[in-house]
């Protein structure tokens, strides 16, 4: 998923060549550890940059000519922009991005603002008529919006 493309699209393109390799879930903890966590604290964008990225993969014992083709690749390239489409559908253009009973929920930075929406949603689940407990089920989950559905497991499991 790229919520901030522009800061981080060489570490998705790499987490994708990497899980060409077999090695997404190390590839992205060394990632948080050497790329990301370091630019986020340091705001040095040289942790993002690609040198360091091959670093990374060349300490997983990756094939790092391979690692860097894929990187670079159509294929790559295609999953990348697949997710950000479907984040789009979602509206989620941010971090952290929230859903509250299957609303997208645009935080103001305000923890205040997360209690008043609950609330709200709380109150439209009392005057609904469906008991709470078949709530989320009978309303968010069986009149949710469909596009949103993924293509891999369009329905969730017992529906």
């Amino acid at each position: 998923m790229v919520v901030h493309p522009q800061v981080v699209m060489k570490g998705h393109l790499a987490g994708c060549a990497a899980s060409k390799q077999g090695k997404f879930i190390e590839f992205k903890n060394q990632w948080w550890d050497k790329a990301y966590g370091p630019y986020s604290t340091a705001r040095d964008p040289s942790k993002l940059g690609e040198e360091n990225i091959l670093a990374i993969a060349k300490g997983l014992n990756l094939d790092t000519a391979k690692f860097k083709a894929d990187m670079d690749g159509p294929e790559c390239k295609a999953r990348v922009d697949g997710d950000m489409a479907e984040l789009s559908k979602w509206h989620v253009n941010s971090t952290p991005s929230f859903f509250i009973n299957g609303s997208h929920f645009g935080w103001n930075g305000q923890p205040d603002s997360f209690k008043t929406a609950i609330d709200e949603k709380i109150k439209v689940a009392e005057t609904s008529g469906v008991p709470c407990a078949d709530y989320y089920d009978k309303e968010v989950i069986a009149k949710g919006e469909k596009q949103f559905r993924s293509s891999v497991d369009p329905k969730p499991a017992g529906h």
